[in-house]
């Protein structure tokens, strides 16, 4: 499968020989590596440890997971494949509710107006911490300001060309698009993309000309027929072209290599660091949830996130487990906040 999957990538068998050898080991290197961090954070989190005698009976009746989305798309699926695990783990039913709309401002409102009891969640994703830094009247406050209960994993995001793009490998592209300064386009969709596009650019040299879609869906066409022949987003919204021969991926936005992408280098991998963008996706509580209740929760998730079944889904979703305590995802949130505020400026983004 490898071999058929390099040669779909157009890369030459002699190159294939060698790159081959090594995408089997890279893949369960990174699978059990992640087995290894959720095994150290359900350490971490004290599994089996006395919960207070306030949240002994916690939880008692099903759990209200918000998703900002409509049913069907990828988080929505992500969302409700973990919601079956976390069920396992709690041993009470996990009911979905999708509110879609206003750029998540819908669904996180709900959630900050929900009783602080741990029975009400929300599927938090990256986007959202900066949505409120582009409004003049936010429509929801920050993500900070939720309780941070655990990273669930992301979506890659990888720097896609279509096929016809003459370069299998990312210094290829780079020499390619800097012998032709602003003959190539790329497609957004978001701002995650928005943002991994002009770091690939500042670190790279290379000027490519923007073009702006509504959505990975509207984006997909020209990418696919080379009219608009490079992106910088989801892996999971063009996996089967890729299958298919019509594009390659080049390197991952990650920070590390991903398991369900293992034989995708990530940026530094291929030569140029520092470019990455935030696309996790993670669970949220309403403010003042208690301490114990968070820890509890927290532990939960850990367990949920170990499932067999949970873990065999999300590969077939191109979906990558993390994991978190509560606060490193509440760091994760203070250090995006921090890059999306310099983005917003260095770009000069304007309030609406």
């Amino acid at each position: 499968m490898v071999e058929a999957n390099l040669a779909r990538r157009h890369i030459p068998a002699s190159r294939r020989r060698a790159y081959g050898a090594t995408v089997a080991p890279t893949r369960q290197l990174a699978e059990v590596h992640m087995k290894a961090v959720l095994t150290t954070l359900l350490l971490a989190l004290g599994l089996g440890a006395v919960v207070a005698p306030t949240s002994a009976a916690y939880p008692d009746r099903a759990i209200r997971l918000i998703v900002p989305f409509p049913a069907g798309g990828p988080s929505d699926s992500a969302a409700r494949t973990f919601g079956n695990a976390l069920a396992k783990s709690t041993g009470q039913p996990t009911i979905i509710e999708n509110r879609p709309g206003a750029n998540g401002a819908i669904a996180a409102q709900a959630a900050f107006t929900a009783s602080a009891d741990g029975y009400t969640l929300l599927w938090g994703v990256a986007s959202m911490v900066a949505l409120p830094l582009l409004q003049k009247k936010p429509a929801f406050r920050s993500l900070a300001d939720l309780t941070p209960v655990a990273m669930i994993g992301r979506f890659p995001f990888a720097m896609t060309v279509n096929a016809g793009v003459p370069a299998n490998s990312l210094a290829e592209f780079i020499a390619y698009a800097r012998a032709n300064p602003d003959k190539l386009s790329y497609a957004t969709s978001t701002l995650g993309e928005f943002m991994a596009a002009s770091e690939f650019m500042k670190r790279s040299g290379v000027s490519m000309v923007r073009v702006a879609y509504k959505g990975t869906a509207q984006a997909m066409p020209d990418l696919i027929e080379g009219r608009v022949p490079v992106n910088f987003g989801p892996v999971v919204g063009g996996i089967q072209y890729v299958r298919s021969g019509q594009l390659r991926l080049l390197a991952s936005l990650l920070p590390q290599r991903s398991a369900v992408i293992a034989d995708v280098p990530t940026m530094a991998e291929a030569g140029l660091p520092g470019v990455s963008v935030p696309t996790w996706q993670a669970v949220f509580a309403p403010p003042a949830l208690p301490a114990e209740i968070v820890d509890r929760l927290a532990r939960d998730v850990a367990r949920a996130l170990l499932d067999p079944e949970l873990r065999a889904r999300f590969e077939r979703q191109i979906f990558q487990v993390d994991g978190s305590t509560p606060a490193a995802l509440a760091a994760a949130i203070t250090e995006d906040q921090r890059r999306w505020e310099e983005f917003i400026v260095d770009n000069r983004l304007p309030k609406e």
